[in-house]
């Protein structure tokens, strides 16, 4: 409402050399104001030391600019201590303010929180336990906010002012919704389907990625 804006610019995924590289790049945009640091997936690390060091360096590359790293283990397939990572980048890592949360664990999620740092929640399942949590602190950065603002926003006011009974409605609706939207195992492309539908388009999907069936459309 204040018309502030800030914009985050995402790298990772691929090879050390690449991510620095584009580290280095996103660093000279002053319109960037943070990079989100990705953990590789073509190439995943295997152990927990790895992946801190790639992290480590690649955020050497991100000069004036904030720091935070996208936790997302479903996609990395890597087993890890987030809140120890997270203790690592903050002590190698001197711009370093946060993390996109992208997991389900709300045990997890809380000893986070008092590691004082950002928190940006990844899924959309998370926002009223977020909002019980950090109340009106709570962020999200996600693909439905760009379609579902005005619901989730309803979710964390309804928590804020104390009516649980129906922010668990709307919470209940959304899950619902967003089961809705993953067809045949493809979340990507009915998020994808879904803001084109909302007038928001994507274009055409790039691989890996796929696009839906006219039937899978249909179902959605």
């Amino acid at each position: 409402s204040s018309g502030i804006k800030q914009s985050t610019g995402h790298a990772g995924c691929g090879g050390l050399a690449d991510t620095k590289l584009f580290c280095e790049e996103l660093s000279t945009i002053d319109e960037v104001d943070g990079i989100m640091l990705s953990a590789p997936m073509f190439y995943p690390y295997t152990n927990t030391s790895g992946l801190e060091e790639y992290l480590v360096e690649a955020g050497s590359s991100c000069k004036g600019k904030a720091v935070l790293y996208y936790h997302f283990p479903s996609l990395t397939n890597l087993t890890y201590d987030i809140v120890g990572l997270v203790r690592t980048m903050k002590r190698k890592i001197k711009n370093f303010v946060g993390i996109k949360y992208t997991a389900c664990d709300k045990d997890e999620y809380k000893r986070l929180i008092g590691e004082r740092i950002k928190i940006f929640l990844g899924f959309p399942n998370m926002i009223m336990h977020g909002a019980q949590t950090q109340g009106i602190d709570v962020s999200m950065i996600t693909g439905p906010t760009n379609f579902l603002n005005t619901v989730m926003m309803a979710i964390v006011s309804l928590v804020v002012e104390g009516d649980v009974r129906k922010a668990t409605k709307i919470q209940n609706d959304l899950d619902a919704f967003m089961k809705g939207i993953v067809v045949d195992g493809e979340l990507m492309a009915g998020m994808t389907h879904i803001m084109d539908y909302a007038g928001l388009p994507m274009g055409i999907p790039i691989m890996p990625l796929s696009d839906l069936t006219e039937y899978q459309k249909k179902k959605i």
